[in-house]
Order: C-alpha cells, then structure tokens, then sequence
C-alpha cells in the first residue's frame, strides 16, 4: 500500500470469508491501512464493498480470517471457526472506529448538538460540560456551527450529512468508515459533504471509504481497491491506478464510471 514505511497499521484484514446462504459475498480478502492513510474502495453493486466495510466494525460477523484494529483482534479464526474478542475487549477494540453510513440515522428528536453528544456521554460515561467544546468545535469544523440547536429535519441533506460526520468524530476514533456517504444526495449537496472529508484526508485522518465519488477516489485516497464479485481484482496508488489500470474488469468499470 502507499506509504507503507510510514505509520503503524491501523487496520489489517486477512483471508476475510462471507456468505449469505450459498451466496459468497466475500471470497478471501486481504488489505491494510496504516495510520493517516485513506483507503478508496471502489466497485459496481453486489462486489461486496459494503459488506466488508460493515465487517470491520462488526455491523456484519465474518465467517473465516482475521481483523486486527490497532494490533488487537477482533475476531480470528481458530480450528476453522472465526471467534470474536469478549464482550469488554471487544468494545474497547470497536471503539477506535467511526462510521458513517448512506443514510444520516440521526437522532430526529434530537438537536444537532444532541446528536453529537449522546454517544460520549452514554457510552463512555462523559460528562456533557467535556463533550460539548469539542461537539461545538467539530460543528465549526464541517461548517455548521449555527446550526447546532436545529433538529435534523430542519436540515439538507448534505448539512445532515455533516453532522453525521462530526457525529462520528465526536467518539474520537481512531480509522473513519465511510459507506458510500454521498449516494443519498443531490449532486450539488455532495460537493460540501466530499469537501469535509477531503479536509479529513489532508489533516491525516485515517479513513475506509467506499465510495462511487470517482474524482473522490482519485484526488484524496492514499491507496485504491478495485472489487468485484467478492474480489480484489486491482489495487494500487491513484495515481497509477486511474491512468493505466491492468486489469480489463477495471478498465471496463471506469470506462463507465469517468
């Protein structure tokens, strides 16, 4: 991957097996991530991208292989069955990740800073007057500072989007998980939220993306996979991977996609 003698390595997957019934959704997967790098993954529907992003913070259970986050396993797989850490272990390993996904899943009931400061609190036990500078600070950040007592459905969907961004960033995570984070957005509202995570990627922030944003994939990933059929079919640095893909499944998806 990109800077590999730079960073420790945040994220290792390796041998990663899923099935749905007879469906193998994910066929043998193998990547890492090191700190401050952003990984693009990109792929037609149904190439299992969601679905091994999902498995890095358990939202999906692995059926054979390995996922370390920060050298700690979450799950591996002993005598052919994958075990997953204890319940404290676990969490603690879950904790270093944030997502966010296609849909913003606000709270509606909730203002915007609510939202930022439901998890610190009810999950790691903050008290409101530590979490809310911060909360406040990452509203300025992704360019909402005045919408702090809004409620979501007072919200564009890009400004809901943002929020959920900040949402995430408010647990103080270590890798940043996005799942095709502006696929539910107008055109002219994915600008301001890709603009955020470009931000993200130059403050080094390290991030999984799966993403159809191609100029996205080109300008602010350190390293790209391209998948299909529950394969990595290519991989490389943007660079040399958008200006002269080897593999013809590749050259054919970006065809479309550029």
């Amino acid at each position: 991957m990109a800077n590999t003698n730079q960073g420790e390595v945040m994220l290792k997957m390796t041998d990663i097996h899923k099935s749905y019934d007879q469906l193998d959704v994910l066929k043998g997967i193998d990547l890492e991530v090191r700190r401050g790098e952003v990984l693009a993954i990109i792929g037609p529907s149904g190439s299992g991208k969601s679905t091994l992003l999902r498995c890095i913070n358990k939202l999906e259970t692995i059926d054979k292989g390995s996922i370390a986050i920060k050298d700690r396993f979450l799950v591996q797989t002993k005598d052919g069955e994958a075990r997953y850490a204890n319940g404290k272990e676990e969490r603690e390993i879950l904790a270093s990740t944030g997502m966010v996904f296609q849909q913003f899943n606000l709270f509606p009931h909730m203002t915007v800073l609510e939202n930022l400061l439901e998890a610190p609190m009810q999950v790691k036990g903050l008290k409101r007057s530590e979490v809310e500078p911060y909360a406040r600070e990452l509203l300025d950040k992704v360019g909402l500072s005045d919408r702090a007592d809004y409620y979501p459905s007072q919200l564009s969907g890009g400004q809901q989007q943002r929020v959920a961004i900040a949402r995430a960033l408010c647990m103080k995570p270590d890798i940043m998980l996005f799942d095709e984070p502006t696929s539910a957005l107008d055109p002219e509202l994915t600008g301001e939220v890709l603009k955020t995570m470009r931000e993200l990627a130059a403050e080094h922030m390290t991030m999984v993306v799966v993403t159809h944003e191609m100029a996205f994939a080109r300008e602010a990933a350190s390293h790209v996979i391209f998948m299909a059929e529950g394969n990595i079919v290519e991989q490389g640095e943007p660079e040399v991977f958008f200006a002269a893909p080897k593999e013809e499944r590749t050259k054919a998806f970006l065809q479309n996609m550029l």
